[in-house]
């Protein structure tokens, strides 16, 4: 019977950057892990290179072409820009509030 062992790494490649991360396992031979791709345009190469002495060598490579969200794809209001939204309509209150007084 063939162990698999704990050690099975890939890499995540996109322009000059690359993230190596170690697969975990089920023991049933499922490997699985999770990242965060960043937001930027590219294709991301997905490798698997593992070659270990006394086995047969494992080299797998996927390319996957990644787009962030479109604007219309995002959250409408987004938590942590509510200073911001503040500062946005905090103006416009004054001005209402200005003019009911004042007129």
């Amino acid at each position: 019977m063939y162990q698999i062992n704990d050690d099975l790494e890939y890499s995540v490649e996109i322009y000059e950057q690359s993230v190596l991360k170690t697969l975990s396992t089920d023991q049933k031979g499922l490997f699985s892990t999770s990242f965060k791709v960043p937001d930027v345009y590219g294709v991301f190469q997905f490798k698997v290179d593992h070659q270990k002495l006394g086995y047969t060598s494992l080299s797998l490579s996927k390319q996957i072409p990644c787009q962030p969200l479109w604007h219309n794809e995002n959250e409408i209001f987004i938590t942590t820009a509510f200073p911001y939204y503040r500062a946005s309509f905090s103006p416009m209150a004054g001005f209402f509030i200005f003019t009911i007084l004042y007129l």
